[in-house]
């Protein structure tokens, strides 16, 4: 199984995907802090002219971006038309997205984005329905799938890992998730044990 880009830690819009969201003002000539999605930093600058949705833009504006250099949490870009720091500052928070259909077409056949594994069903080992997948993210120390669970109450966070997650199918909209590798159920019997 191979995974690339993302790091998901936004809301998506129709046809779009953030790469990125603006966490300060760098310098005095208008550069922006982004905190970067991709595995790569330098991606941002990879696709072209780069959507921004802020307070100041709700239905986005169009910015060419260049890469100036690393910043603590992120990499120090230039929006084409920020031209201050005030300006720059007033940007915190805003997200930066491309259209989908700008992001390179995978070679390998059983290559995906992680936004395509929103919405699929997670299945159990016994192949088993137990919840559909609301989000990936990474805290820092890899990345994690986060399922809704659909007999059970609330959500629960699972590695993404090949030994966790052996099974990503993609065409046919699941997951399979070893619960019993994690430790799940188990842990779930003994709280039902003690209740």
């Amino acid at each position: 199984m191979s995974a690339l880009m993302r790091k998901p830690e936004i809301e998506e819009r129709a046809g779009m995907i953030c790469l990125a969201a603006v966490f300060g003002a760098s310098g005095v000539r208008g550069a922006v802090r982004l905190k970067v999605f991709t595995e790569d930093l330098n991606a941002i600058s990879d696709y072209g002219p780069v959507t921004l949705f802020s307070h100041d833009h709700p239905d986005g504006q169009k910015h060419k971006v260049k890469i100036l250099h690393p910043v603590k949490g992120g990499v120090a870009v230039t929006l084409k038309g920020i031209n201050d720091r005030d300006k720059a500052e007033t940007l915190k928070g805003a997200k930066l997205y491309i259209e989908k259909s700008s992001l390179p077409k995978l070679e390998d056949d059983e290559g995906f984005y992680f936004e395509d594994l929103v919405g699929l069903m997670a299945r159990d080992s016994q192949d088993n329905q137990f919840g559909k997948i609301e989000g990936v993210f990474n805290f820092g120390a890899g990345d994690i799938i986060e399922v809704n669970l659909s007999k059970e109450k609330g959500k629960r966070m699972y590695p993404f890992s090949d030994e966790i997650v052996p099974t990503v199918n993609i065409e046919e909209g699941y997951l399979v998730i070893d619960r019993e590798a994690y430790g799940d159920l188990k842990q779930e019997m003994e709280t039902k044990e003690k209740g």
